[in-house]
């Protein structure tokens, strides 16, 4: 008889929940870095370029942190699975 070691359903759950926020922070990182630009395009000299090199610095490591949790994200649900069939292939055998 099988012992559960984790809720499933509950721990994918999780994990999607995870890519499901990483995405929305992905697009609110995509709407910021663009608003940002826009209103740049009326900005000229030193201020523009300085400013302009730190924002995008500081985009591209926020898209970097979002990429991170979304392969958290997947990592999560196929632990999940992967558990749950070895839990299941334990289940089997008769020792």
């Amino acid at each position: 008889m099988a012992k559960y070691v984790c809720d499933f359903e509950q721990v994918y759950s999780i994990g999607e929940k995870v890519v499901e926020t990483a995405t929305t922070l992905e697009s609110s990182v995509a709407t910021y870095a663009s608003k940002i630009e826009s209103d740049l395009s009326t900005w000229s000299g030193i201020a523009k370029d300085s400013f302009s090199k730190t924002n995008s610095e500081q985009v591209s490591v926020a898209k970097e942190d979002v990429t991170y949790v979304k392969e958290l994200g997947e990592f999560i649900k196929a632990a999940s699975q992967s558990i749950q069939k070895l839990e299941e292939e334990l289940a089997t055998l008769s020792i």
